[in-house]
């Protein structure tokens, strides 16, 4: 068998993309965001208007969210609970979280017709329910942003965050159809970093009650088997061409991001040594999305993780002239979107040499 420094380069991105896309970890381990968290529901007229016909309100949809929420929120030791404003109550008083409590509590609920939005008086009253619970807690809204009565729906918000601090995170699935409503929702997402804010109509359950709720962290994985030691054969004076190898990076992008964090550290350093290894191969840097989101962002998104690792290896030795930076978005996926291991191994980015 004809051997060389390329047909070395070939085994090594060969093994190195088997080890990075292959499972060599343990089944993952469900980890809590937060110890607590309050389902609360926006019952207002404009959330529930008679003149809709019926299963087409606002607060028809709403309670079929809380419901997909249910479905994908795993029972981790939570301590949960339903409470809707306009008026304020107390549906499901907070205890430990079971799968179907918040279907059985949203389905209950009878709206009050007609009723003005005291957004700001129901957030003052949650405040008591969250004293009440020990930990960190996400109080999870949703509302189209109306408030026409009662205080400051903003200012109670932001005083809810001065006596928690990092104990609580306010979340909001939007239902805003207006230019006020939809300023109110944008206000009390920027009084804290961590607000998680979601359109209702682009609402993915499961990616939001990770976002929220959960997370999902890898063991350690397991030891290799040792590599036999080979001896390289001398060069050959006709060495054969390489053909195109690609190297898959499963760098697990948390949702929206596309920045390079610690965990990534080592897997880019393996592909470093690999691109020093034949200075005169140059790659193509591409970088993929799960089908989660509108076509147009994951485009965004998949350029913007493509450069953060061209970035990186530019900044750690590899020329700028050998790496070039393309995106493919969703349309290149490798792997069953409608899983929730399949959508994470699409969140990837591929070495290719030209």
């Amino acid at each position: 068998m004809k051997k060389n420094c390329k047909v070395w380069l070939s085994v090594m991105v060969i093994v190195l993309s088997m080890s990075l896309a292959l499972p060599l970890y343990a089944s993952a381990e469900l980890v809590k965001r937060v110890d607590n968290f309050i389902v609360f529901l926006d019952t207002s007229g404009s959330m529930a208007q008679a003149n809709v016909m019926a299963g087409h309100q606002k607060l028809d949809q709403a309670i079929t969210a809380v419901n997909c929420l249910d479905n994908a929120t795993p029972e981790l030791g939570y301590k949960s609970g339903v409470s809707t404003f306009a008026n304020y109550k107390v549906i499901s008083a907070p205890a430990v979280y079971k799968n179907g409590s918040l279907s059985a509590a949203a389905n209950s609920i009878v709206p009050p017709w007609n009723q003005f939005t005291t957004m700001g008086e129901g957030l003052m009253k949650v405040g008591s329910a969250i004293d009440q619970l020990p930990g960190k807690t996400a109080l999870i809204m949703f509302t189209d942003g109306e408030a026409n009565e009662g205080p400051d729906p903003i200012m109670e918000a932001k005083a809810l965050y001065a006596k928690h601090g990092g104990n609580l995170c306010i979340h909001v699935v939007s239902y805003a159809d207006s230019v006020k409503g939809k300023q109110t929702i944008d206000a009390i997402k920027s009084l804290s970093s961590c607000s998680v804010v979601v359109d209702a109509k682009s609402l993915q359950c499961d990616a939001f009650a990770k976002n929220v709720l959960y997370d999902e962290v890898q063991p350690p994985p397991m030891a290799p088997k040792p590599a036999p030691v080979m001896v390289p054969p001398p060069p050959k004076p006709a060495p054969v061409p390489v053909a195109k190898q690609v190297v898959t990076f499963n760098l697990l992008f948390g949702f929206d991001k596309s920045a390079i964090t610690d965990d990534m550290i080592p897997v880019l350093e393996q592909a470093k040594m690999i691109l020093e290894e034949d200075a005169n191969v140059n790659f193509v840097v591409s970088g993929h999305t799960d089908a989660t989101g509108p076509e147009n962002y994951n485009q965004g998104l998949s350029e913007r993780r493509a450069a953060s690792v061209k970035n990186w290896l530019v900044s750690n030795g590899i020329p700028e002239a050998r790496l070039e930076a393309v995106g493919y978005g969703e349309t290149q996926a490798k792997y069953d979107n409608n899983t929730r291991e399949g959508r994470k191994l699409n969140r990837r980015v591929e070495l290719q040499s030209k």
